[in-house]
């Protein structure tokens, strides 16, 4: 008969495997952002998937904008519900950054919005940024700022049972150190990271030594790649670039990571074919690690 301890190991030996065979695979949306909604489902759904973001952003005008249109947000909806997709992330905009109170306290509010945009979809959870993804030096002051903004919306967000994630977007979040001291500040458990190596890589660091930083905040991940063409950096399909994932991925599942793993190939001539590419890519390296 196995022991108690026997038993708990081959417990969560079990789930881990679990975790690994069946991983939550899905699409992030600012690939498809050319395309109306419902084609976008459509195609996503022919590749196999079910797991869908869905853009709400300034620049993705045939998704949603941010202007919280409550038919559009219902059309998105009924669209997700006829193509047999889930919303699993509301992919927003926002700035943090702003040096103008009242124009911080909008940005506030816009975020707030969001959250109860994703009420209405039943999306748990929203991706959103500090801002400030061109800045090399972050002064202390910006810090007491960003803190500020995102306990003030992750409160918000709590009381709804939603979850926020800053996604890693160069500048005030380009190092795995920045990103710790950022979230070091944030009391909100509503509040957490969205882990994009590629992002990390871009910057010039090392996301496998960025992700050990900011582990226990992780909530959701995009991934794609970066590859050099001479001497400039691209973003492209998984496993076409040079991000060394294997160690990445295991260090995740080490840690129990649940959340998502969603595909985010940005070059929306060719999105279906990136997409499909590091969804195979990304299900080999689930292979390699186990």
């Amino acid at each position: 008969m196995k022991t108690t301890v026997d038993t708990k190991i081959h417990f969560q030996n079990n789930m881990q495997q679990a975790t690994v065979k069946h991983p939550q695979i899905g699409s992030a949306a600012w690939g498809w952002r050319e395309l109306e909604v419902p084609e976008y489902f459509r195609c996503v759904t022919h590749l196999g998937l079910k797991l869908v973001e869905v853009n709400a952003h300034s620049q993705t005008p045939k998704h949603l904008l941010n202007t919280f249109s409550e038919e559009a947000v219902e059309k998105v909806a009924h669209w997700a519900e006829e193509a047999d997709v889930k919303i699993v992330c509301l992919a927003a905009d926002n700035d943090f950054t702003l040096i103008n109170e009242s124009d911080l306290e909008a940005e506030i509010e816009k975020v707030r919005r969001f959250v109860d945009m994703a009420e209405r979809l039943g999306t748990k959870l929203i991706r959103i940024f500090s801002g400030g993804d061109k800045v090399e030096y972050v002064p202390p002051e910006m810090f007491t700022q960003l803190h500020y903004a995102f306990n003030c919306v992750g409160d918000y967000a709590e009381d709804r049972g939603i979850e926020l994630a800053i996604e890693n977007h160069g500048g005030v979040t380009a190092t795995g150190q920045r990103m710790l001291h950022l979230m070091e500040g944030i009391k909100s458990p509503a509040v957490g990271v969205n882990y994009d190596p590629a992002n990390f890589l871009m910057a010039g660091g090392d996301p496998l030594m960025a992700l050990r930083k900011i582990l226990p905040w992780v909530k959701y991940t995009h991934w794609k790649d970066v590859r050099w063409e001479n001497g400039k950096a691209e973003y492209c399909a998984l496993g076409e670039g040079e991000m060394v994932c294997q160690p990445i991925v295991k260090e995740l599942l080490k840690a129990n990571y649940e959340g998502y793993w969603v595909i985010e190939y940005e070059e929306s001539e060719d999105v279906q074919r990136g997409t499909q590419d590091s969804v195979t890519y990304l299900k080999q390296v689930f292979q390699e690690v186990t």
